[in-house]
């Protein structure tokens, strides 16, 4: 398996990706189509969604925030990357979105109070850390999400694609796919936890009731 002989640290991953911002489009282009696919068989059918707002967290260059602003009451995405905000902010105008909003925001230092948004994302991001990291992300949104945590990422399917982009972030795919997240989601208090591998993508939602 073609998995990185060295971790990143979080400083690390910000320099990537504020260096690699500009070049973001074919990356953006691969992962459109799959989160359509997601947000069709996962996220549209949930309830009232057009009365709910969102949270997105590590929400890079705003692609799944954009995509949630067509179904949501309004979204909000925050990242620890100035490059990736800069971009997310130029795609909204583009766009013409108006219930979307981007800020500087530290996924593992969230400043939300509790239960402020209705339901909390992170698309592509959670592998980037390790198991423990992941434990307190998932328990500190949980806190400020009212109904869920919903994560969407790679698929726990190892491919040779995805391994070369993690070699490229240095993250922890590795462990991700051999995780097991519904001992996660006891250790953190979720009241229910489900996993679906929808369009080569795991969809791991964490319910607060």
């Amino acid at each position: 398996m073609l998995f990185p002989k060295y971790r990143r640290s979080h400083d690390s991953m910000k320099r990537l990706y504020n260096w690699f911002h500009n070049y973001y489009g074919g990356i953006e282009k691969s992962l459109g189509p799959k989160l359509d696919g997601v947000l069709d068989a996962a996220i549209a059918g949930l309830p009232d969604v057009k009365n709910r707002t969102v949270l997105e967290y590590a929400c890079g260059s705003g692609l799944l925030s954009l995509k949630l602003a067509g179904l949501f009451k309004s979204v909000e995405g925050r990242d620890s990357s100035e490059g990736m905000i800069r971009r997310a902010l130029g795609r909204a105008a583009d766009e013409g979105a108006g219930n979307v909003t981007f800020r500087i925001g530290d996924i593992l230092a969230p400043d939300e109070v509790p239960d402020s948004y209705d339901y909390v994302f992170v698309s592509f991001a959670l592998h980037l850390f390790s198991p423990e990291s992941e434990v307190n992300i998932l328990k500190r949104l949980l806190q400020i999400a009212r109904e869920a945590v919903i994560i969407i990422d790679h698929g726990r399917t190892w491919s040779i694609a995805t391994a070369i982009i993690e070699w490229l972030e240095g993250g922890y795919y590795d462990a991700f796919i051999r995780q097991d997240f519904g001992r996660f989601a006891e250790m953190i208090g979720a009241a229910g936890f489900s996993e679906d591998e929808i369009n080569d993508c795991s969809v791991l939602m964490f319910r607060k009731k």
